[in-house]
Order: C-alpha cells, then sequence, then structure tokens
C-alpha cells in the first residue's frame, strides 16, 4: 500500500477495509485450518507478498492458535472469512479494529492491540531499520512494503492518536524490536526510526 491509496482509503471503517482487501487482492481458495483444526498449508499467499488475517478478528483474538482457534466457531476459519494482505495493509486492519470494536467480540479479551504491539509493529520497526530476515517466505513480503516506510510512520500516527485511550497503550510500546529476542537484531538499531515515531 502507498500513500495514495493510504488517502482513498483511510475512512473505511473495519468491516468496509476487510470488503476492499478482499475485492483487490481476490478471496483465497482455501480455509486457513481443516476441519481437525490444524493449519491449512494451501492457504498461503506468501509466494504474492500476502498473509492471511482473519476476519473475525475484531471478535477473538489470535485465530490462527489452534487451541484458541478451536473455543470460536470453525466458520471463522472459512476462506471467505480470510483476508489476504499486505504487511502494512495488516497494520491498518488491527488498527481499524481499535477504532471500530465489534460489539459482539469475546468477553475479557482484548482484541487487535495485543498484535500490533508485540507482533506487527516490533517487526515493522526492524525492518524498516535496515534487518534483512533470512526466511525465503517473508522476503517477498518485505519486498512488497519496502518503499512504503511513510505509510507506516502515517499509520503509527494514526494509532497514537485514535488508540490513546485505549488502557493497554502507551507509547513506549511502539520502541519495541521483534527480532531482539532472538539475537538477530536490537532495539539500538532502531534508534532512528523510534525517533521517527516520537516526533509524530
Amino acid at each position: 500500500m502507498n500513500c495514495s491509496e493510504y488517502e482513498n482509503i483511510k475512512h473505511f471503517t473495519y468491516v468496509e477495509y476487510c470488503d476492499y482487501l478482499q475485492e483487490k487482492h481476490g478471496i483465497g481458495k482455501y480455509d486457513y485450518m481443516t476441519k481437525s483444526w490444524n493449519k491449512n498449508p494451501k492457504c498461503t499467499r506468501t509466494k504474492e507478498g500476502l498473509i492471511a488475517h482473519h476476519k473475525y478478528e475484531n471478535c477473538a483474538i489470535m485465530l490462527s492458535k489452534k487451541e484458541i482457534a478451536m473455543l470460536n466457531p470453525f466458520e471463522w476459519q472459512l476462506a471467505k472469512n480470510i483476508v489476504h494482505c499486505d504487511y502494512l495493509e495488516h497494520l491498518l486492519l488491527h488498527v481499524l479494529i481499535c477504532e471500530y470494536p465489534s460489539e459482539e467480540k469475546n468477553d475479557f479479551e482484548a482484541v487487535s492491540i495485543g498484535g500490533i504491539i508485540n507482533f506487527i509493529v516490533p517487526e515493522l520497526n526492524d525492518f524498516y531499520s535496515g534487518w534483512i530476515t533470512k526466511q525465503e517466505w517473508q522476503k517477498k513480503c518485505h519486498e512488497l512494503i519496502k518503499g512504503n516506510k511513510d505509510v507506516y510512520l502515517t499509520i503509527i500516527k494514526r494509532f497514537k492518536s485514535s488508540c490513546k485511550n485505549n488502557p493497554f497503550f502507551s507509547e513506549d510500546c511502539l520502541f519495541k524490536s521483534f527480532n531482539e529476542q532472538y539475537g538477530l537484531w536490537s532495539s539500538k538499531q532502531n534508534k532512528s526510526i523510534y525517533n521517527d515515531i516520537k516526533s509524530l
């Protein structure tokens, strides 16, 4: 997603954006999980640079995890309820969930924000600071967004503003490195992008 596209879709609700992305990238042919609740490898589209997002993540957390998915309707794993997206589109989907929470979400689950601050933002901080993955499946995903750091910062600015009253949000949660825990990168190497985020 580039800046021009973001400007065209920035007023969409979460549901509208899901529909938009399914029209843009198409609906996959395969369910995310098999009937035995195992991830279906046929669902992946990382060769196109796209990852899979569960449309019902506005109702429940971590639907890609078997033990959690089994606590929720299997219908949520069907192909029609999977949104394929690039990394920046995925970030925006999660921000929109924070902005448009479902009235039918599971009790005692803080949907979406955990995915943003624990996974998506830390990885993108590393990527836009120069970290290069050795995972073949991930290379195409990163290639698709490599020239769009400005979009990343625009979405982060929006997140800081629209979610500042979320009890799980603090600005410090944006200053993380995903790969530091594996000894592959460090927060020191992300200093420049942390400064960019602070200035937003």
